[in-house]
């Protein structure tokens, strides 16, 4: 495949941590990552930022966090972030995780009525909790590690969209400062805790609190994260007289988890299953809204949207017995010659980091 060498813009400068509010350096290029909710088919997502990495370097493909200045997730895709950025883990052992607390959370079904007569947590969202604090625990941190980062200014900063309780907005927990946002979240939030907040689906799992504020999942208002991702970039690297984020963007990636199942589940499928036709809606909507805003990106080749379309419509988001089914409609999608050639693209702009990866 022939590459217009326009695309590509090779950094010259050694790649250097910033303060979280400082412009970035003159000529510092910016990577983002945007990871939507799905469920199970997150495994979905995983698959294609695997092949992705593969073609930056098939020998040894890199590490996310290696990759991406910042990498923002919802509901599952949310999880995916946190493993992928907070805990810098490569995209194989991501995807060992994922399949492990997949068959551990989403295959133990219970329900509880609450006084109103509704049901509440399909799934033991204990099991989540748990399988989230083994995993800190397996990679030295304390099970009660708090989202913010240890280090101030560390090189991939992550965060995760969960809804208020109080007001439906959607809140950003975050593992690095915000001035828009403050401490409060940031000082108390766990790891374990994010996790919970962004993935509280209502028909899946129970609320949670963090302090004394209640969180649902955030993919009723955020389920394709990708306002969030650029909004976030916008406050990190704030925009001062003569700073653009446009002008200072080499590669933007947002991965769906497929068309979202019509198919009803719980007990109210009329109300849950008109859920899903809204949020299937709103997530490529989403997508179309933004790349009509931002589009000279999309023909520049420095922004990509990659998601399964067909294959994975009949797959709920809950059944964590299909992923060979999951993986299968993902490779086809991959190998499908327009996506590919847009997987090449975006590789050839990761590539651009390769130079600058080693002191990040």
């Amino acid at each position: 495949m022939a590459l217009d060498p326009a695309a590509s813009r090779q950094e010259t400068q050694t790649t250097t941590t910033t303060a979280t509010t400082a412009p970035p350096p003159p000529g510092k290029e910016l990577y983002l990552l945007a990871l939507d909710g799905g469920g199970v088919r997150g495994l979905s997502a995983l698959h294609i930022l695997k092949q992705l990495m593969e073609l930056v370097d098939p020998e040894t493909p890199p590490k996310p966090c290696d990759y991406f200045d910042l990498i923002g997730g919802t509901s599952t895709g949310g999880l995916i972030a946190i493993m992928l950025g907070r805990l810098r883990m490569s995209v194989d052992e991501c995807v060992a995780e994922y399949k492990r607390l997949s068959a551990r959370v989403f295959t133990k079904v219970h329900h509880r009525m609450n006084w109103k007569g509704n049901v509440q947590g399909r799934f033991d969202d204990e099991a989540l909790v748990r399988g989230v604090q083994e995993l800190l625990v397996s990679r030295g941190l304390d099970k009660d590690a708090l989202l913010k980062e240890p280090a101030v200014g560390s090189a991939c900063k992550t965060f995760v969209c969960a809804t208020s309780k109080d007001t439906g907005d959607t809140v950003v927990l975050s593992s690095y400062f915000s001035r828009r946002r403050g401490t409060s979240l940031l000082n108390i939030a766990k790891v374990w805790e994010a996790a919970r907040a962004t993935s509280a689906a209502s028909s899946f799992f129970d609320s949670i609190y963090i302090g004394d504020e209640g969180f649902v999942d955030g993919a009723s208002g955020a389920n394709n994260p990708i306002d969030e991702v650029w909004s976030e970039a916008r406050d990190i690297w704030r925009e001062s007289a003569g700073w653009r984020l446009e002008d200072n963007l080499r590669c933007l990636v947002s991965i769906g988890t497929g068309v979202p199942t019509l198919k009803p589940f719980g007990d109210d499928p009329i109300k849950i299953g008109k859920s899903l036709v809204a949020l299937a809606l709103d997530t490529e909507r989403k997508h179309d809204t933004f790349q009509k805003h931002h589009s000279g990106l999309f023909r520049e080749h420095r922004a990509f949207r990659f998601n399964v379309m067909r294959g994975l419509e009949d797959i709920g988001l809950e059944e964590a017995d299909k992923q060979g089914a999951i993986v299968a409609a993902t490779r086809r999608y991959t190998q499908a010659e327009d996506v590919y050639d847009r997987m090449e693209m975006c590789a050839w702009a990761l590539r651009d980091r390769e130079c600058a990866s080693v002191s990040r």
